[in-house]
This record gives C-alpha cells, structure tokens and sequence, in this order.
C-alpha cells in the first residue's frame, strides 16, 4: 500500500509466521498439498514459514479460509497461537 503506514491500520493478525506450519502439521500436509488447499504456491508456503516473505493480509485470508476448508477450529487455531508463544519465549524453534 503505497504511501499508507500499515502498523496504523485497525487489522489485527491472526495468524503468525510459525503458526502456519504447527497449522499444516495439524492436518499431516506437506507443504504442496497445504498449498492446495489454501491457493498458494508451495514455493510461498515455504517462504511464509521461514519467515522470508511478508505474510500480507491476501495470504493471511488464503491460509485462514484454507483452514477453514480443513475443518480446523477457533479454538485449534488459538491453541497452536499459544504453543507457538510458549516455544519463542522458551527459545525453542
């Protein structure tokens, strides 16, 4: 977005860089069924992992309606946001 200061804008995420992973190993995806599902580039979702390319509010929505299609809940999606909090303030990968 061209000109606009993305961290004032009223979106708050709900998906983070590690959770895609932790999200795709709940369903036991590889990255390229994953993709898939979410219609996005195995390529990408391997970006979007390692944290390499941007996770925009286009593959943030990908991802949540992907995980919508693999019946995976509100509440699985919080619990793997706190396993995923828990392990980066323990430092463990």
């Amino acid at each position: 977005m061209i000109g606009v200061n993305v961290n004032s804008l009223p979106y708050e995420s709900k998906i983070t860089y590690p959770m895609i992973r932790y999200i795709r190993l709940c369903r036991n995806l590889t990255q390229e069924k994953f993709g898939e599902v979410c219609k996005i580039d195995q390529g990408v979702i391997a970006k979007l992992e390692r944290g390499v390319l941007d996770l925009s509010i286009n593959y943030e929505s990908r991802i949540i309606d992907g995980c919508r299609s693999l019946n995976i809940s509100e509440l699985e999606m919080l619990s793997v946001k706190r396993i995923t909090e828990l392990k980066a303030q323990r430092g463990i990968k």
